[in-house]
């Protein structure tokens, strides 16, 4: 009785600001009632990974000063599921990240990151806590913070807009997902958000604010064709909307991101070798300025709109367990919704992983990153060439 009572005086108080606790307490009111009626006896499942990385990095930045940095990162992931009912399931994931360039150890639970979409290095936290219904063998409900990503298929995953958690980086969404298989080809994600008025918990860079009450209420749709076993390894179509995050001209906008991406099995033919290649773009209608995006640059693409682009090509299980991949970005300076890609920003890399066994794999990668358009203030553009060599553990 006192958790409902506690739910009650959360929202009178003020709803949109106690989304993240009501989520959380309304997981627990639902997952107690159903536990003691079911007497279920099944064993919560404890999964995880662990990814140590060694990177290094020399850059140049927009004054022509070169910085070389070499650090050691790791990511672990602890996650605890367990089944409350056959159809009913309850699962937690700690996330941690370190760095041997971390400053302070932190275990923040809330609802936003940093501008770029992830926790930094030295912060600890619970990046899922997620209640999964399967309502129906062809509707998936979902509610609580989880993980909603969407990149362009292949082992560099990559995305324009919902993509967060690659590599080391921590980070969520918050709100409700629904899966529906809505016939034998497509099926649809859908997800309303919170956001926080501190920021997303995804990637929303400046100029995006999330001070507006319409603002913290956010919307993702992805349909994708279900059929990833011949020819096109993947076909989805999205569209994000921030609403109220950025004021042009005095007023305050709408961000609406509107993404296609396709994956395609060539027909080239080796033994046991399969080859892909494919791509994403991504429009924006109604963008910040590139100044407002901080990049003032003489000839952007579009002053108003906005556009982001990548392609990818790979060589899946070549010589056995080997694979090869290489691909290129590139996004406009006001484009401010990708964890992948900062605005302004070209990406080239090669990546090769070689898997060992069925629980662990190891990487490496070769990767330059340039500004797009010198910025006018600017006497050079930004240029960062790194590699990395990583492990992925699963246990």
């Amino acid at each position: 009785m006192k958790i409902y009572q506690e739910i009650t005086k959360l929202c009178r108080a003020s709803f949109l600001k106690h989304i993240p606790t009501l989520l959380f307490l309304l997981t627990g009111v639902t997952v107690l009632p159903a536990h003691a009626q079911s007497g279920n006896q099944a064993k919560p499942e404890i999964f995880g990974t662990f990814r140590p990385v060694y990177a290094v990095s020399e850059s140049r930045d927009r004054d022509g000063n070169t910085t070389t940095v070499s650090q050691l990162d790791a990511r672990l992931q602890v996650n605890v599921a367990y089944r409350l009912r056959s159809d009913l399931q309850f699962r937690v994931r700690l996330a941690g990240r370190y760095s041997t360039e971390q400053s302070e150890f932190s275990f923040p639970l809330q609802s936003y990151t940093g501008p770029s979409g992830s926790y930094s290095a030295g912060v600890t936290t619970l990046d899922i806590i997620q209640l999964q219904w399967q309502a129906h063998p062809d509707l998936r409900i979902t509610a609580g913070r989880f993980q909603n990503r969407h990149s362009l298929a292949g082992f560099i995953p990559r995305g324009l807009d919902r993509y967060y958690s690659a590599n080391v980086g921590i980070a969520h969404t918050d709100g409700i997902w629904l899966q529906w298989n809505m016939n034998r080809n497509w099926r649809l994600d859908g997800v309303l958000n919170h956001n926080s008025v501190n920021g997303s918990s995804h990637a929303a860079r400046a100029p995006m604010v999330f001070t507006e009450p319409a603002s913290r209420v956010g919307a993702f749709a992805n349909i994708g064709h279900r059929n990833t076993s011949g020819l096109w390894v993947q076909r989805e179509l999205s569209i994000s909307v921030f609403p109220r995050t950025f004021r042009r001209d005095g007023q305050w906008r709408n961000l609406t991101v509107i993404t296609s991406r396709a994956m395609m099995r060539l027909p080239i033919h080796g033994a046991g070798a399969e080859y892909w290649a494919g791509a994403e773009i991504g429009f924006v209608p109604d963008a910040p300025s590139p100044a407002d995006a901080g990049f003032p640059v003489a000839s952007p693409l579009f002053e108003t709109s906005s556009f982001a682009w990548q392609a990818s090509a790979y060589a899946n299980n070549l010589f056995e367990r080997h694979t090869l991949g290489v691909y290129y970005g590139q996004t406009e300076p006001n484009w401010v919704s990708s964890f992948s890609y900062r605005a302004n920003h070209t990406v080239s890399e090669f990546r090769y992983r070689y898997t060992i066994n069925t629980w662990l794999n190891f990487e490496f990668r070769f990767r330059l990153r340039t500004d797009l358009y010198k910025r006018t203030d600017a006497a050079f553009t930004a240029r960062e060439g790194d590699f990395y060599a990583r492990f992925n553990v699963s246990f």
